[in-house]
């Protein structure tokens, strides 16, 4: 007699919580933002948040019909666990590519800063006011990035378990 398979309970946890977490991004998103910017947030991240959100609650409707006992549930846990790794995996490279252009970004204004640019402001009184723009973008990079640094490892673990299952636990899809 084999061992029933662990995935049906994973995958109502999972949906659970994208449930629960999407919520929190569509009717909190301050909550997130704190993690990503000083207030006040701009009506556009406001709304860009609030969208994720609605997007992670839509992933765990197939998370949860997956869960299901059914023999149409048991054949489609593969295609939705590869959907689901798909939009982490795709998430997470999206938000280490934005930390990567966040110091690319960062690196430039640095340039900019010790370049001609600061000789052509301190020229016309302006150094003091450029300075400060400069630092104060290199600070709202450097919370942003840390937020992100944030939601990468929040992301790591699902997908690597991901991967690790869809790899080596094959009959759990049976």
């Amino acid at each position: 007699m084999s061992t029933p398979s662990p995935l049906p309970p994973l995958l109502l946890t999972e949906a659970i919580l994208k449930l629960i977490g999407g919520s929190i991004f569509f009717i909190s998103p301050t909550t997130i933002l704190k993690n990503l910017h000083s207030p006040p947030y701009p009506l556009s991240s406001i709304s860009l948040i609030q969208s994720l959100g609605t997007q992670t609650i839509a992933f765990s409707i197939p998370l949860f019909l997956a869960a299901r006992a059914d023999s149409a549930s048991v054949k489609s846990r593969r295609i939705v666990y590869w959907a689901v790794l798909g939009r982490e995996g795709l998430l997470g490279a999206g938000l280490l590519a934005q930390i990567g252009w966040s110091w690319v970004g960062e690196w430039k204004r640095g340039k900019e800063r010790s370049g001609d640019g600061e000789f052509k402001a301190l020229e016309e009184g302006r150094a003091a006011e450029k300075r400060w723009g400069v630092e104060d973008e290199n600070l709202a990079a450097t919370i942003l990035r840390r937020g992100l640094w944030m939601w990468v490892a929040e992301l790591v673990p699902f997908v690597v378990g991901r991967m690790w299952i869809l790899r080596y636990r094959r009959e759990w899809f049976d």
